[in-house]
Protein backbone atom coordinates (compact mmCIF):
# COMPACT_ATOMS: atom_id res chain seq x y z
CA UNK A 1 0.00 0.00 0.00
CA UNK A 2 1.22 3.24 -0.36
CA UNK A 3 0.96 6.29 1.89
CA UNK A 4 1.34 9.93 0.78
CA UNK A 5 2.15 11.41 -2.88
CA UNK A 6 5.49 11.35 -4.37
CA UNK A 7 7.26 14.35 -3.92
CA UNK A 8 8.19 14.34 -7.03
CA UNK A 9 5.18 14.37 -8.69
CA UNK A 10 4.63 18.13 -6.99
CA UNK A 11 6.85 19.46 -10.07
CA UNK A 12 10.52 18.76 -9.36
CA UNK A 13 12.53 19.09 -12.48
CA UNK A 14 14.82 16.33 -14.28
CA UNK A 15 18.12 16.58 -15.29
CA UNK A 16 18.93 18.58 -17.97
CA UNK A 17 21.95 17.30 -19.96
CA UNK A 18 24.95 18.99 -21.06
CA UNK A 19 25.41 19.32 -25.23
CA UNK A 20 28.68 17.20 -24.67
CA UNK A 21 28.66 13.83 -23.01
CA UNK A 22 32.34 12.08 -22.49
CA UNK A 23 32.44 7.90 -22.12
CA UNK A 24 35.25 6.36 -20.68
CA UNK A 25 35.78 2.89 -21.11
CA UNK A 26 37.74 0.99 -18.04
CA UNK A 27 39.14 -2.77 -18.06
CA UNK A 28 41.37 -3.58 -15.50
CA UNK A 29 40.89 -6.78 -13.99
CA UNK A 30 44.02 -6.72 -12.31
CA UNK A 31 46.69 -4.49 -10.34
CA UNK A 32 49.85 -6.19 -11.92
CA UNK A 33 51.43 -7.46 -14.77
CA UNK A 34 50.06 -5.68 -17.96
CA UNK A 35 47.41 -3.99 -16.11
CA UNK A 36 50.41 -2.50 -13.37
CA UNK A 37 49.85 1.04 -14.02
CA UNK A 38 46.67 0.96 -15.66
CA UNK A 39 44.71 2.45 -12.31
CA UNK A 40 47.27 5.54 -12.05
CA UNK A 41 46.99 5.82 -16.08
CA UNK A 42 43.01 6.33 -15.98
CA UNK A 43 43.27 8.75 -13.06
CA UNK A 44 46.03 11.03 -15.25
CA UNK A 45 43.30 10.81 -18.13
CA UNK A 46 40.26 12.12 -15.91
CA UNK A 47 42.25 15.27 -14.61
CA UNK A 48 43.64 16.15 -18.10
CA UNK A 49 40.07 15.46 -19.17
CA UNK A 50 38.78 17.92 -16.52
CA UNK A 51 41.99 20.39 -16.97
CA UNK A 52 41.35 20.89 -20.65
CA UNK A 53 37.96 20.77 -21.48
CA UNK A 54 36.28 24.52 -20.97
CA UNK A 55 32.68 23.31 -22.02
CA UNK A 56 30.43 21.99 -19.16
CA UNK A 57 29.98 18.29 -20.41
CA UNK A 58 28.39 14.71 -18.53
CA UNK A 59 31.10 12.26 -18.06
CA UNK A 60 30.22 8.42 -17.72
CA UNK A 61 32.66 6.09 -17.14
CA UNK A 62 31.43 2.33 -18.14
CA UNK A 63 33.43 -0.32 -16.10
CA UNK A 64 33.90 -3.33 -18.50
CA UNK A 65 34.58 -6.01 -15.72
CA UNK A 66 37.33 -4.76 -13.57
CA UNK A 67 38.53 -6.28 -10.42
CA UNK A 68 37.18 -4.95 -6.71
CA UNK A 69 40.22 -2.54 -6.17
CA UNK A 70 39.37 -0.20 -9.32
CA UNK A 71 35.87 -0.60 -8.80
CA UNK A 72 36.25 0.90 -5.08
CA UNK A 73 38.16 3.74 -6.32
CA UNK A 74 35.66 4.40 -9.25
CA UNK A 75 33.01 4.69 -6.36
CA UNK A 76 35.04 7.06 -4.72
CA UNK A 77 35.60 9.45 -7.70
CA UNK A 78 32.01 9.05 -8.29
CA UNK A 79 31.49 10.07 -4.80
CA UNK A 80 33.64 13.30 -4.92
CA UNK A 81 31.79 14.09 -8.09
CA UNK A 82 34.05 13.93 -10.74
CA UNK A 83 32.33 11.06 -12.89
CA UNK A 84 28.33 12.15 -13.67
CA UNK A 85 27.21 8.43 -14.51
CA UNK A 86 29.26 5.28 -13.32
CA UNK A 87 28.08 2.02 -14.79
CA UNK A 88 29.63 -1.28 -13.59
CA UNK A 89 29.49 -4.30 -15.26
CA UNK A 90 30.20 -7.10 -13.36
CA UNK A 91 31.22 -9.04 -17.31
CA UNK A 92 33.02 -7.92 -19.94
CA UNK A 93 30.67 -7.20 -22.30
CA UNK A 94 33.96 -6.53 -25.19
CA UNK A 95 34.59 -2.99 -26.34
CA UNK A 96 31.82 -2.92 -29.24
CA UNK A 97 29.71 -4.03 -26.68
CA UNK A 98 29.72 -1.25 -24.55
CA UNK A 99 30.07 1.06 -27.34
CA UNK A 100 26.32 -0.26 -28.05
CA UNK A 101 25.72 0.55 -24.43
CA UNK A 102 27.15 3.94 -24.54
CA UNK A 103 25.80 4.98 -27.62
CA UNK A 104 22.12 3.96 -27.19
CA UNK A 105 22.29 5.40 -23.11
CA UNK A 106 23.86 9.09 -23.61
CA UNK A 107 21.36 11.39 -23.58
CA UNK A 108 23.57 14.14 -25.31
CA UNK A 109 23.38 15.82 -28.46
CA UNK A 110 27.76 15.54 -28.62
CA UNK A 111 29.37 12.04 -27.70
CA UNK A 112 33.22 11.81 -26.83
CA UNK A 113 34.59 8.23 -26.38
CA UNK A 114 37.95 7.31 -25.63
CA UNK A 115 39.74 4.88 -23.98
CA UNK A 116 41.01 4.51 -20.29
CA UNK A 117 44.58 5.12 -21.43
CA UNK A 118 43.97 8.76 -23.86
CA UNK A 119 45.56 11.94 -22.37
CA UNK A 120 44.05 15.00 -23.83
CA UNK A 121 45.67 18.43 -24.53
CA UNK A 122 44.30 21.57 -23.90
CA UNK A 123 42.43 22.64 -27.36
CA UNK A 124 41.11 19.13 -28.62
CA UNK A 125 37.26 19.61 -28.38
CA UNK A 126 37.49 22.53 -30.12
CA UNK A 127 39.38 21.70 -33.34
CA UNK A 128 37.26 18.65 -33.02
CA UNK A 129 34.37 21.15 -33.18
CA UNK A 130 35.55 23.14 -35.69
CA UNK A 131 35.90 19.65 -38.34
CA UNK A 132 32.53 19.44 -37.61
CA UNK A 133 30.53 22.71 -38.22
CA UNK A 134 33.24 22.67 -41.58
CA UNK A 135 32.23 19.21 -42.67
CA UNK A 136 28.37 18.72 -41.38
CA UNK A 137 28.71 15.62 -43.15
CA UNK A 138 31.45 14.38 -40.76
CA UNK A 139 29.77 11.29 -38.34
CA UNK A 140 33.27 10.58 -36.75
CA UNK A 141 35.98 12.78 -35.61
CA UNK A 142 39.15 11.93 -34.14
CA UNK A 143 41.38 14.71 -31.86
CA UNK A 144 44.85 12.92 -33.50
CA UNK A 145 45.85 12.87 -37.20
CA UNK A 146 44.67 9.02 -38.40
CA UNK A 147 47.68 7.51 -39.87
CA UNK A 148 45.67 3.91 -40.55
CA UNK A 149 42.60 3.26 -43.03
CA UNK A 150 40.63 0.43 -40.61
CA UNK A 151 39.03 0.26 -43.81
CA UNK A 152 41.99 0.00 -46.11
CA UNK A 153 40.72 1.85 -48.78
CA UNK A 154 36.87 0.97 -48.73
CA UNK A 155 35.30 3.78 -47.61
CA UNK A 156 32.76 5.40 -49.89
CA UNK A 157 31.68 8.33 -48.82
CA UNK A 158 34.43 10.72 -49.17
CA UNK A 159 35.16 9.42 -52.49
CA UNK A 160 31.32 10.59 -53.03
CA UNK A 161 32.23 13.98 -51.59
CA UNK A 162 35.63 14.89 -54.14
CA UNK A 163 35.51 12.53 -56.88
CA UNK A 164 35.64 13.80 -60.46
CA UNK A 165 32.08 12.95 -60.93
CA UNK A 166 29.91 15.29 -62.12
CA UNK A 167 27.92 15.17 -58.95
CA UNK A 168 31.45 15.97 -56.96
CA UNK A 169 30.45 18.08 -53.83
CA UNK A 170 31.68 21.56 -54.75
CA UNK A 171 32.29 22.61 -50.84
CA UNK A 172 35.32 20.33 -50.30
CA UNK A 173 38.90 19.20 -52.17
CA UNK A 174 40.93 16.26 -51.88
CA UNK A 175 44.34 16.87 -50.32
CA UNK A 176 47.70 16.12 -48.68
CA UNK A 177 48.87 16.98 -45.30
CA UNK A 178 52.79 15.66 -44.17
CA UNK A 179 52.69 15.75 -40.37
CA UNK A 180 55.74 16.76 -38.56
CA UNK A 181 58.47 14.40 -37.37
CA UNK A 182 57.30 14.42 -33.33
CA UNK A 183 53.70 14.00 -34.55
CA UNK A 184 54.83 10.73 -35.90
CA UNK A 185 56.67 10.09 -33.68
CA UNK A 186 54.32 10.09 -30.65
CA UNK A 187 52.02 8.02 -32.97
CA UNK A 188 54.73 5.38 -32.89
CA UNK A 189 55.51 5.88 -29.64
CA UNK A 190 51.48 5.00 -28.50
CA UNK A 191 51.00 2.16 -30.55
CA UNK A 192 53.91 0.23 -30.61
CA UNK A 193 54.84 0.51 -33.95
CA UNK A 194 57.87 -1.30 -35.14
CA UNK A 195 60.56 0.10 -36.75
CA UNK A 196 59.60 -1.20 -40.54
CA UNK A 197 55.74 0.15 -39.86
CA UNK A 198 57.17 3.44 -38.33
CA UNK A 199 59.45 3.98 -41.47
CA UNK A 200 56.17 3.50 -43.80
CA UNK A 201 54.46 6.85 -42.18
CA UNK A 202 57.50 9.16 -42.86
CA UNK A 203 57.05 7.86 -46.81
CA UNK A 204 54.19 9.28 -47.74
CA UNK A 205 51.08 12.23 -46.85
CA UNK A 206 48.58 11.40 -45.14
CA UNK A 207 45.24 11.50 -47.63
CA UNK A 208 43.12 15.04 -46.30
CA UNK A 209 39.96 17.11 -47.18
CA UNK A 210 39.96 20.91 -47.45
CA UNK A 211 36.86 23.28 -46.69
CA UNK A 212 37.51 25.77 -49.54
CA UNK A 213 35.32 28.10 -47.89
CA UNK A 214 37.46 28.96 -44.93
CA UNK A 215 40.75 26.70 -46.03
CA UNK A 216 40.12 24.06 -42.69
CA UNK A 217 41.78 21.02 -43.71
CA UNK A 218 40.84 17.43 -41.82
CA UNK A 219 42.94 13.83 -42.20
CA UNK A 220 40.50 11.43 -43.89
CA UNK A 221 40.30 8.48 -41.43
CA UNK A 222 39.72 8.51 -37.66
CA UNK A 223 40.82 5.73 -34.79
CA UNK A 224 38.92 3.82 -32.54
CA UNK A 225 40.97 4.93 -29.51
CA UNK A 226 39.49 8.74 -29.06
CA UNK A 227 36.48 10.35 -31.58
CA UNK A 228 33.58 12.53 -31.12
CA UNK A 229 30.14 11.38 -32.66
CA UNK A 230 27.29 13.20 -33.20
CA UNK A 231 24.19 11.19 -31.24
CA UNK A 232 21.93 11.64 -34.56
CA UNK A 233 25.25 8.86 -35.72
CA UNK A 234 25.74 7.24 -32.71
CA UNK A 235 21.63 5.87 -32.69
CA UNK A 236 22.19 4.54 -35.83
CA UNK A 237 25.31 2.06 -35.96
CA UNK A 238 23.80 0.21 -33.14
CA UNK A 239 23.93 -2.70 -32.54
CA UNK A 240 27.69 -3.60 -33.01
CA UNK A 241 28.37 -7.12 -33.38
CA UNK A 242 30.18 -8.27 -29.70
CA UNK A 243 31.22 -11.90 -29.39
CA UNK A 244 34.96 -11.11 -28.08
CA UNK A 245 36.34 -8.87 -25.44
CA UNK A 246 38.40 -6.93 -28.26
CA UNK A 247 38.13 -8.11 -31.97
CA UNK A 248 39.30 -6.17 -34.72
CA UNK A 249 36.44 -7.45 -37.00
CA UNK A 250 33.70 -6.19 -34.21
CA UNK A 251 35.50 -2.78 -33.88
CA UNK A 252 35.57 -1.95 -37.90
CA UNK A 253 31.58 -2.69 -37.89
CA UNK A 254 31.58 0.70 -36.56
CA UNK A 255 33.32 2.04 -38.77
CA UNK A 256 31.41 0.38 -41.80
CA UNK A 257 28.05 1.62 -40.51
CA UNK A 258 29.16 4.78 -40.51
CA UNK A 259 30.07 4.78 -43.70
CA UNK A 260 27.47 3.20 -45.27
CA UNK A 261 25.00 5.68 -43.46
CA UNK A 262 27.27 8.47 -45.66
CA UNK A 263 29.50 9.88 -43.06
CA UNK A 264 32.92 10.34 -43.07
CA UNK A 265 35.65 9.63 -40.82
CA UNK A 266 37.84 12.62 -39.80
CA UNK A 267 41.01 13.66 -37.74
CA UNK A 268 42.70 17.03 -36.97
CA UNK A 269 46.00 17.81 -37.64
CA UNK A 270 47.57 18.20 -34.68
CA UNK A 271 47.43 15.60 -31.94
CA UNK A 272 45.51 17.16 -29.18
CA UNK A 273 45.59 13.76 -27.84
CA UNK A 274 47.76 10.93 -27.22
CA UNK A 275 48.18 7.41 -26.06
CA UNK A 276 49.48 6.48 -22.84
CA UNK A 277 49.44 3.41 -23.06
CA UNK A 278 50.01 0.67 -19.72
CA UNK A 279 53.55 2.05 -19.03
CA UNK A 280 54.39 5.30 -16.52
CA UNK A 281 57.50 6.78 -19.20
CA UNK A 282 59.09 9.85 -19.24
CA UNK A 283 56.38 11.29 -21.97
CA UNK A 284 53.41 10.21 -19.49
CA UNK A 285 55.01 11.42 -16.34
CA UNK A 286 55.52 15.05 -18.02
CA UNK A 287 52.01 15.05 -19.30
CA UNK A 288 51.25 13.86 -15.64
CA UNK A 289 53.06 16.82 -14.13
CA UNK A 290 50.87 19.57 -16.05
CA UNK A 291 47.47 18.83 -14.87
CA UNK A 292 49.22 18.75 -11.15
CA UNK A 293 49.21 15.44 -9.96
CA UNK A 294 52.54 14.89 -7.67
CA UNK A 295 51.11 11.94 -6.04
CA UNK A 296 51.38 10.02 -9.17
CA UNK A 297 54.81 11.21 -10.29
CA UNK A 298 55.92 10.09 -6.69
CA UNK A 299 55.10 6.81 -6.84
CA UNK A 300 56.01 6.09 -10.40
CA UNK A 301 59.24 7.55 -9.95
CA UNK A 302 59.60 5.40 -6.69
CA UNK A 303 58.68 2.12 -8.68
CA UNK A 304 61.22 2.75 -11.42
CA UNK A 305 63.98 3.29 -9.34
CA UNK A 306 63.54 -0.24 -7.69
CA UNK A 307 66.01 -2.69 -8.49
CA UNK A 308 66.00 -5.53 -10.76
CA UNK A 309 66.48 -8.90 -9.94
CA UNK A 310 69.12 -10.85 -11.88
CA UNK A 311 66.69 -13.46 -12.83
CA UNK A 312 64.68 -10.54 -13.94
CA UNK A 313 66.98 -9.56 -16.54
CA UNK A 314 67.96 -12.51 -17.72
CA UNK A 315 64.32 -12.90 -18.77
CA UNK A 316 63.59 -9.82 -20.21
CA UNK A 317 67.06 -10.18 -22.43
CA UNK A 318 65.36 -13.74 -23.43
CA UNK A 319 62.22 -12.39 -23.96
CA UNK A 320 63.75 -9.75 -26.95
CA UNK A 321 64.97 -13.11 -28.62
CA UNK A 322 61.82 -13.33 -31.45
CA UNK A 323 61.29 -17.27 -30.89
CA UNK A 324 61.20 -16.62 -27.00
CA UNK A 325 59.34 -13.92 -27.18
CA UNK A 326 56.69 -15.47 -29.49
CA UNK A 327 56.82 -17.89 -27.07
CA UNK A 328 56.31 -15.95 -23.57
CA UNK A 329 53.48 -14.52 -25.34
CA UNK A 330 51.81 -17.75 -26.29
CA UNK A 331 52.07 -18.69 -22.77
CA UNK A 332 50.97 -15.23 -20.82
CA UNK A 333 47.85 -15.27 -23.41
CA UNK A 334 46.74 -18.59 -22.25
CA UNK A 335 47.64 -18.08 -18.73
CA UNK A 336 45.44 -14.44 -18.99
CA UNK A 337 42.55 -16.83 -20.66
CA UNK A 338 42.88 -19.11 -17.88
CA UNK A 339 42.45 -16.70 -15.14
CA UNK A 340 40.08 -14.02 -16.41
CA UNK A 341 37.92 -16.12 -19.24
CA UNK A 342 34.25 -16.31 -17.65
CA UNK A 343 33.24 -19.68 -17.18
Amino acid sequence: MRIGANPAKSGLPAYTPKKLGIALIVYIPLNEGYFANSLEIFKIQLASLHASTPQPFDLLIFDNGSCRAVVAELQRLYEQKQIDYLALSQHNLGKAGAWNWIFAAMPNELIVYADSDVFFRPGWLQASIEILEAFPEAGMIAAQPNFFDVMEGQGKAQHRLYSTAINADERYAPSEYWPEKAIIEEYCLGIGASEELAAQFYQKPLPAITNKANQLQAVIGASHMQFLIPSKVARQVTPLPSTKALLRAETMALDYKIDDLGFLHLSTLEPYVFHMGNTLNDRVRDAAGTVDLPSIQERSAGRSGRAVSPSKSWLSALAKRPRFNRFFRRIYNLLFQVLYTEH
